[in-house]
């Protein structure tokens, strides 16, 4: 691996001047060289300088080629380190490469394309063995430094190496996490392994939950994240585990779930407390309003027979009374009855079917008493728009549409009304009643379908305020909704979503 930046530098150390100048001669161009006549000279020239390839003949005066080499591996042990010798001295390239640790040797007389492509050879295996070195020496630092534990293990459970977070979060010192292994510090280990096969994603085990145990038996809980990163020497794999203490990320979620708990319990028991308090409210409206009637029903005769009795009289002011008398107990035992119908809206169980739309509006407008010159009804014709729902509860929302419709057109020259119905891509049935009336305040709209609400003052439009809070309660049973829309002296549209047949079974089943 050869750095472009840089040539390599080469020192190169015989005691005959003629091998000097030709090795000079030769490479002075492909590499940057500094030549030596002896051991001592090249070792003084070591001590400040910084080479890449050391080249020494075995024969020289007063120190070997593999005595000197030995000296530059002690000393200085990052340049790759070749012997020339010119005699085949097996034993001086044993000592060589004993002492030495070369990286090769060139027998005399070296051919100059062959010593150059040794010098690149052992400068790349010395850039290699650089890069290493300086990534291990990075990676030590990143070890070292870390927040977070890691451990180095095998798959036998045998620990490798600790960082010093580690120490911190078990308490314990090096040697004793060395010498005792992951059984040692790990909660049910098969059970850990188990985990692990479960978590894989190539060489990495992602968020493994564990327990660590320190020597005092104190708990850590903890997420582990494992890769693996080669093999021992003897093959075993090797893998690098990321520790995160997570001991109060634990508690914290102990304690919200036990918080849920407790408010679940309190919740269940104001439910059922709110549930048991609607029964005797729901049953006490009932039985009210079921109790007023009866009495109502008798202001309403006696108001009548008064009536009549001040007519034969020709009291015209007793006549007057007893008609206001009627009109008040009349309108009483139309609330009366509107209120029992929302009473029993909520507790009546919904039996979906197939419902023809026309066919329903057909009978709710047989059954109303509609006045003279009433409004020109546009609609669906029989069997064209059936919707799923129940009989009843369709019946009951369409006669108070339809019904208010017709109240609020009375005052337009040529009233209309409008029944439609239209399937929706997710299978939903949209049901609407349109009419051309006196229509309101669009800004008033959340008001509509609530009880006792009402948008027109009752001296010009009778009713209840109960006709569309009904209709929002039987759209609600139905899983659906219910909405208007509309503007002052333009008519209104009240338009109600049934839900899809499969989404609306679904609901029921559940």
């Amino acid at each position: 691996m050869l750095r472009k930046e840089e040539a390599i530098k080469v020192l190169y150390v015989d005691d005959e001047e003629g091998n000097l100048m030709a090795f000079r001669a030769s490479f002075r161009r492909d590499f940057d060289v500094q030549v030596a006549k002896s051991a001592e000279e090249a070792l003084a020239w070591l001590e400040v300088n910084r080479v890449h390839v050391v080249i020494s003949d075995q024969r020289m005066p007063g120190m070997t080629g593999a005595e000197f080499l030995g000296i530059v591996r002690k000393r200085w042990p990052d340049p790759a380190r070749l012997l020339l010798t010119g005699y085949s001295d097996l034993q001086a390239v044993v000592d060589a490469v004993n002492l030495g640790g070369i990286h090769a040797y060139i027998t005399k007389p070296w051919d100059p394309t062959d010593l150059k492509l040794r010098v690149e050879q052992a400068y790349e295996l010395h850039a290699l063995r650089e890069e290493r070195e300086r990534l291990y020496r990075r990676y030590q630092q990143v070890f070292e430094a870390s927040g977070d534990p890691i451990v180095i293990m095998d798959a036998r459970g045998a620990i490798i190496e600790v960082n010093r977070a580690t120490e911190l979060l078990l308490r314990t010192d090096r040697a004793t996490l060395l010498a005792g292994g992951a059984e040692a510090i790990v909660e049910d280990l098969p059970g850990v392994v188990q985990r692990l096969k479960t978590r894989r994603e190539g060489n990495i085990y992602r968020n493994i939950d564990i327990t660590l145990r320190t020597r005092d038996g104190h708990a850590i809980d903890c997420l582990a994240t494992a890769t693996a990163v080669g093999h021992t020497k003897d093959s075993v794999r090797l893998f690098q585990v990321m520790i995160k203490d997570i001991t109060d990320r634990k508690q914290e979620e102990n304690r919200l779930k036990k918080l849920n708990r407790v408010l679940d319990q309190r919740v269940a028991i104001r439910t059922k407390q709110l549930r048991d308090a609607l029964d005797d409210l729901g049953a006490f409206s009932y039985s009210v309003a079921h109790d007023l009637r009866s009495p109502l029903k008798n202001i309403k005769a006696l108001s009548e027979h008064l009536g009549s009795l001040a007519l034969m009289r020709g009291d015209q002011e007793e006549r007057d009374l007893s008609q206001r008398i009627h009109k008040g107990a009349a309108r009483l035992i139309t609330l009366v009855d509107d209120l029992l119908r929302f009473s029993r809206a909520e507790n009546q169980h919904v039996e979906l079917a197939g419902q023809d739309l026309a066919q329903l509006a057909q009978e709710c407008m047989e059954e109303m008493a509609l006045p003279p010159g009433g409004p020109i009804f546009l609609m669906p014709h029989v069997g064209e728009a059936v919707i799923h729902a129940d009989r009843a509860m369709l019946k009951v929302a369409l006669n108070n549409l339809i019904s208010n419709a017709v109240k609020f057109t009375r005052e337009k020259e040529a009233p209309r009304v409008e029944l439609g119905h239209a399937r929706q891509d997710d299978g939903s049935d949209l049901v609407w009643v349109k009419d051309n009336g006196v229509g309101f305040d669009s800004g008033k709209n959340e008001q509509m379908f609530g009880v006792f609400k009402r948008l027109h003052p009752a001296s010009r439009f009778e009713g209840s305020g109960i006709g569309l809070a009904l209709v929002d309660r039987i759209m609600k049973k139905h899983g659906g909704s219910c909405w208007a829309e509309g503007q002052p002296d333009q008519g209104a549209t009240i338009f109600l979503r049934f839900p899809p047949v499969q989404a609306e079974t679904s609901r029921m089943a559940c």
